[in-house]
Parts: C-alpha cells; sequence; structure tokens
C-alpha cells in the first residue's frame, strides 16, 4: 500500500467532478500527522470546464473529528466507510487566516492593521503545515517581517511566549502584535539558518557549546504553558499507522515501538522545564561568517514546559534525516557532515535511555512519511527504521 488512502485516485476524481473538474495527474507531497489522523496533500493537475488546466494541491483529513468550514468537502472513503475531510490550498479550515495573506492584494489590507505599509509587498511561503501554522516572509522595499498564521485559539499563547522569551533575552523574534483569527506579525531575526553551514559547524564543539546554552537559557524561564506531547507518549499510534501505510515495514515498527516503550518507561521523568518543543537545525539561526555563533531561535509555537529530552531526540533525529536528505540532492559533502554531527549528538545522551527511546520513535515517524510517499520510497524508509534501532543500540553500548 503507498498510500494512507487505500484509493487516493479515486477520492480525488469524486474531489474534481463536485466542482466539474477532471482530475488529469497527481501525485503526494505532504503527510502530516493529527489527533486520530493524518492530512494528507496531493499535488493536483485538473481540467476545468473551459478546457483550461488548472494546478492546484488538495489537502485530505483523515481525522473523523476534523475541522470544517465553509470551503470544505466532507466524503466517505468507499474503501474503508470512514469521513475524509477535503479541501483545496490555501482554505485550510484550521488556519482560516491563511487566505487573507496568502495574495498580495489581500495581505496589504491586513498588514495595514499592524501599521506595516504593505502596498507593493512580495509574499514568499517559507513554510506550511497543514492544519498547523503557515509561515510567510513579507518583503516591502527594503523591509522583511515574517507573518506566521496558527490556529486562532493559540495566537495569543504564541505572542505571550515570543514576549516573555525575548524578554528574558533569549534571541527569539519580536512579534509586533496578533490578530484573534489567527495571524501574527514577526520581525526578522538576524543570521542564517544552520542548515546552509552543516559542513562548517558539524565538527566545531563551540556550535553545539552554542545550543546548549541556548537549551539552558530556555529551562531558565518558566512559562506558564505545556510543551507538544512527547512523541514517545504517541509510539503506538505510528506503529498503527505503518501497519496501514506498509505491511512489509510494519513488523519492523512494531518491534522499535515496544522497545521504545520499555526503555523509555524504565528511565525517570525529570522535572518539567522549558523547552522547544521541536527543536532542529531549521530553528536555529547562526552567524554568516562565524557559523558557529547562534543568532537567532524562531518557530516557538510549541514551547513550553516539558521534558528536556525531547528537544536532545528531536535535534538529533532531523539531522539523520537531513543527512538523507542532503544525499538524495547530491550535496556528499553536507551529508557526510550531518552523519558526523549525529554521531556526535548520540555520544553526548546520557539520560539512561530516554533520549534514545524518543530519537527511535522520531525516526520511526520520519519513515511512515517516506513510506508514505509510494513503494519507490520503501528502501529508503527501512533506513531510517534502521537509524531508529541505531539510536536504541546506542542506549545499550553506554549501559554495558
Amino acid at each position: 500500500m503507498g498510500s494512507m488512502l487505500d484509493d487516493a485516485a479515486g477520492i480525488l476524481r469524486r474531489l474534481a467532478a463536485s466542482t466539474g473538474r477532471e482530475l488529469l495527474s497527481f501525485r503526494q507531497q505532504d503527510l502530516e500527522p493529527v489527533s486520530d489522523g493524518i492530512i494528507l496533500g496531493y499535488a493536483c493537475t485538473l481540467r476545468a470546464p473551459d478546457d483550461q488546466v488548472e494546478h492546484v494541491t488538495i489537502y485530505v483529513n483523515t481525522s473523523p473529528d476534523a475541522p470544517v468550514g465553509e470551503h470544505t468537502v466532507q466524503l466517505v472513503d468507499r474503501a474503508t466507510g470512514d469521513r475524509l475531510t477535503a479541501w483545496t490550498y490555501p482554505q485550510d479550515p484550521s488556519l482560516p487566516s491563511l487566505p487573507a495573506v496568502s495574495y498580495p492584494e489581500a495581505a496589504g489590507v491586513v498588514l495595514a492593521k499592524f501599521g506595516i505599509e504593505a502596498s507593493g509587498a512580495t509574499l514568499t511561503m517559507e513554510s506550511y503545515r497543514p492544519g498547523k501554522r503557515a509561515v510567510l516572509r513579507v518583503d516591502t522595499g527594503g523591509t522583511q517581517h515574517f507573518a506566521k498564521v496558527v490556529q486562532p485559539a493559540l495566537a495569543a499563547t504564541i505572542h505571550d511566549l515570543h514576549v516573555a522569551l525575548h524578554a528574558a533575552g533569549l534571541p527569539v523574534p519580536r512579534s509586533l502584535g496578533y490578530s484573534e483569527a489567527g495571524l501574527l506579525l514577526l520581525e526578522r531575526m538576524p543570521g542564517d539558518p544552520a542548515l546552509e553551514h552543516v559542513a562548517r559547524i558539524a565538527d566545531d564543539p563551540r556550535f553545539l557549546q552554542g545550543v546548549e546554552h541556548v537549551v539552558a537559557q530556555l529551562a531558565s524561564v518558566r512559562v506558564g504553558v505545556a510543551a507538544r506531547e512527547s512523541l514517545a507518549r504517541r509510539a503506538d499510534w505510528y506503529a498503527a499507522r505503518m501497519a496501514e501505510t506498509s505491511p512489509v515495514l510494519a513488523p519492523r515498527a512494531a518491534d522499535i515501538v515496544a522497545r521504545v516503550r520499555a526503555l523509555y518507561g524504565s528511565t525517570a521523568v525529570p522535572t518539567p522545564v522549558t523547552v522547544h518543543g521541536d527543536l532542529h537545525l531549521g530553528q536555529l539561526l547562526v552567524d554568516r561568517h562565524e557559523p558557529w555563533r547562534i543568532t537567532g531561535l524562531i518557530d516557538i509555537d510549541t514551547a513550553g514546559l516539558g521534558d528536556p529530552a525531547d528537544d536532545a531526540a528531536a535535534l538529533a533525529a532531523h539531522v539523520v534525516v537531513t543527512a538523507f536528505e542532503s544525499a538524495s540532492a547530491g550535496a556528499r559533502t553536507d551529508a557526510e557532515a550531518l552523519r558526523r554531527l549525529a554521531a556526535t549528538l548520540r555520544s553526548r545522551w546520557d539520560d539512561g535511555g530516554r533520549t534514545a527511546a524518543i530519537a527511535a520513535i522520531h525516526l520511526t515517524g520520519h519513515a511512515l512519511a517516506v513510506a508514505g510517499r509510494g513503494d519507490d520510497h520503501l528502501p529508503v524508509a527501512a533506513r531510517l527504521l534502521d537509524e531508529a534501532d541505531l539510536a536504541l543500540a546506542t542506549t545499550l553500548q553506554q549501559q554495558r
């Protein structure tokens, strides 16, 4: 099974037909876990009634409690009987402010409410996680801001996190304000993403010292919200989704999850401290000329009181996944540097296996996402499960 929808083509054809269009082709490009389901994104080519060809992205949420809105379509998966909720980008029902900042003419009106003159603004989508958040870069003349679209109920909390962490001296973007519809406007932070300098930072101990300093700064700030739930607590969910997506890899995933449960359950629960909640190299900005020097920490939406092992595990797992992506793109030097950095991070785990267990689940989750792209991607998914095994084996070696 190459997709988490048994009949993705049939479902997309029905969605296209509901608007008088014909599905010509499609490919899966996104997979985002949510509550009791998954949001799948498909880049689709459609033919309109006037024979014009259109390129759109259709998202399908398999969760039974998926939010609905004016622009969503609900249908039943004929293969399973499950209810599905679909929409076309940017009409994400969880992010009602997204359409308003997706087009320059509309964005100008919205940004003017923040006191930003956005006439002639150029908008660039930096990232989009369906159902969760979107970040757009707004270039207006010589200035640059970032518009972050989140679920409306979270906007005030995220704004307050920015205010509190900025006041405590952490290098986080200053929030210029928020709207109750789920839009924040953030100042641009200096520096480049650490991902752009991996060959220069992988073997420089000053970089990891800088990371540890930022993590310690975070831990020293007391906030009133909880961080995102640890992935280790959703281990069974990943095993179940792998069974649906790839029966070939399901036994391996189930074995990893069983070992994660045992290892994670055997470790001491640390006192909660403020953590980032989704720490990886893409969230760290560094000085262009001295890339070991950290200049910014971004995307703190998931920050709150939590387990420090979650940040350590997320960082290490993301480094491993990025090494695979770099190798696939032909960036051999970066891939080798990232593998060395991953090994260094593993060598620093000293919490009895807690970080290793969480990292193994992160890697299983990445394997699930890769497996969901189709059978051609199963070899890479299997190698990511190898990395999950390696994370768990690292703890065994340290305990001997």
